[in-house]
């Protein structure tokens, strides 16, 4: 017991210290949300409110009045749904899931520096950098699939890496089957885990492993092609609408020079908007030619990781894009700290002792305390600023979206209400749900991909719909509200650093609506918090 004390503490170390972390942060967060537990934004509870009508109602979608294609992450859906099914919906079950998964990353990050000896201080520094830097509080907070996308991709990437390698020959059976297991994990818990399926396959072919690749091209696009059929089959596209409208992609009709522009401008920008990636991209590349210079070729596993990871931070920045609170990249920032974690022993074998600066070979440490400097600036800085604002982005949320919920739940259950923001409301209150930006509504979505969306389609689906009231950001929807739709009031809140705008607008689609939501949001002024400013006659 004390040996392997001593021996991992590492992982105890940092363990223990996320854990305090979670703590803090989550006696904040409640202190200010008056005892709720609320996520950092709306997202989670689009997740919550599909988990929880499947679990209810059999019904995959964001009401349990019909199906809607809106999960980027069908596994996490499914498994807060099944969570659901056996302890009844409840709002902590994604922040539980995510401080266990936070935790086992923790384990195997340890476990796979473990494997290539990797020195104690190494494996803290690594194990602390994916505390602070990825940030691993952000996994239960934002209450998403990050945590699980992942534990799922450390392990998938690792075991390519060491099976394509032939380096472990006893374990290479163990380690095809288990890539196999996971290569349809990858893309069900999000679908741009198809690039990450793309390049080990591609990989596999180049190493002349035609059976592996084209097993793990099989099972890896299993999950895409079943939730495309199904998808389709209800009328829907072969994507969710959630990727359709989000992805970045390049105009395919252009002439050249325009192609090229649309190839390259999504990925400047992002690129612009996203220091922390640059830096970890440069930083894998420059380790990976140190090494290369050591004698490691381009086969040995921690080259062939960087030859997995780099790819795919391309591919991130040019279909992706940047996001707040690391939604998206979470799992490739883990994956690159742990892969500079691995190779720094290689580059710089011998690590400069803090006793003896005197010792200190120059050209080799400076360089290797330069790259930490290039790699800790830009990512350290966002992780902090991260983990110090997540509880006033859960307070955001509790002011504007959790109240949207309650207020639709008090007085129109049961009815059509417009949004443009559907987590909160859907997940407290039943209602038919006619989104206005698209994500669970097919006809906003088709209108939307092919430049149709105007103000007489938002009249048009509006009044198809049924809708009575609407509650959306103006600015969203500058030029597109419709002549008849009265605004009764408005709710602003201070401080936002995550929301899509401080103020929402709540609009009578009809005259004989505006009575009745007058004198709702009049009586439930006095339940808002009094940070909130209501507006209105």
């Amino acid at each position: 017991m004390k040996k392997s004390l001593l021996q991992n503490w590492p992982l105890y170390a940092s363990a223990t210290f996320f854990l305090l972390l979670i703590w803090i942060i989550l006696g904040r967060s409640i202190t200010r949300n008056h005892g709720f537990l609320v996520y950092a934004s709306d997202d989670p509870y689009i997740h919550m409110a599909m988990a929880k009508n499947f679990s209810q109602f059999e019904v995959w979608g964001v009401t349990r009045f019909e199906y809607a294609s809106t999960s980027s992450s069908p596994l996490w859906t499914l498994l807060i749904s099944t969570t659901y099914y056996l302890t009844g919906v409840n709002t902590i079950a994604p922040l539980l899931w995510n401080l266990i998964f936070a935790l086992v990353i923790l384990v195997i990050a340890n476990e796979i520096l473990t494997w290539y000896k990797s020195p104690p201080a190494i494996r803290f520094t690594v194990l602390m950098g994916i505390v602070l830097l990825v940030p691993l509080p952000m996994f239960l907070f934002t209450g998403m699939e990050t945590g699980l996308q992942t534990l799922i991709a450390i392990p998938f990437v690792f075991l390519a890496a060491r099976c394509l390698s032939g380096e472990s020959p006893s374990l290479a059976r163990r380690d095809s089957i288990v890539l196999l297991i996971l290569a349809p994990l990858v893309t069900a818990v999000r679908f741009e885990g198809m690039f990450m399926i793309a390049v080990v396959a591609g990989l596999s072919l180049l190493l002349k492993r035609w059976r592996l690749a084209a097993a793990l091209t099989v099972c890896g696009f299993l999950p895409v092609l079943i939730n495309g059929m199904i998808s389709v089959w209800h009328g829907w596209f072969w994507f969710p609408n959630s990727v359709l409208l989000k992805a970045t992609l390049p105009d395919l009709h252009a002439s050249r020079m325009a192609f090229v522009v649309s190839l390259l401008d999504p990925f400047l920008t992002n690129l612009r908007k996203s220091p922390h990636l640059l830096t970890l991209l440069i930083a894998i590349l420059l380790l990976y030619l140190l090494a290369q210079a050591k004698g490691n070729g381009w086969r040995e596993s921690r080259q062939l990781m960087t030859a997995i990871l780099f790819p795919i931070g391309i591919a991130h920045l040019e279909f992706v894009g940047a996001t707040g609170m690391y939604r998206y990249d979470a799992f490739w920032c883990a994956l690159a700290i742990l892969l500079l974690g691995l190779q720094l022993p290689v580059v710089a074998p011998r690590m400069p002792s803090l006793r003896s600066p005197l010792t200190w070979t120059m050209p080799n440490h400076l360089a290797c305390g330069a790259l930490l400097l290039l790699i800790l600036l830009p990512n350290l800085e966002k992780g902090w600023r991260d983990i110090w604002f997540l509880p006033q982005c859960t307070h955001n949320v509790y002011e504007q979206q959790y109240q949207m919920g309650l207020f639709v739940r008090r007085y129109y259950q049961n009815s059509s209400v417009a949004l443009n923001d559907i987590g909160a409301v859907n997940f407290l209150a039943d209602i038919h749900c006619l989104d206005l930006y698209g994500l669970a509504t097919a006809q906003v979505a088709a209108a939307r991909l092919t430049n149709g969306y105007g103000r007489d389609e938002v009249e048009r689906v509006s009044r198809r719909s049924g809708a009575r009231i609407a509650i959306i950001y103006d600015y969203w929807f500058d030029g597109l509200i419709p002549a008849g739709w009265i605004r009764v009031g408005r709710w602003s809140i201070q401080d936002n650093v995550i929301l899509g705008g401080p103020t929402v607008s709540f609009y009578a689609l009809s005259e004989g609506e505006v009575s009745y939501l007058r004198q709702s949001l009049a009586d439930f002024s006095s339940h808002l918090p009094v940070d909130v400013i209501q507006q209105g006659p």
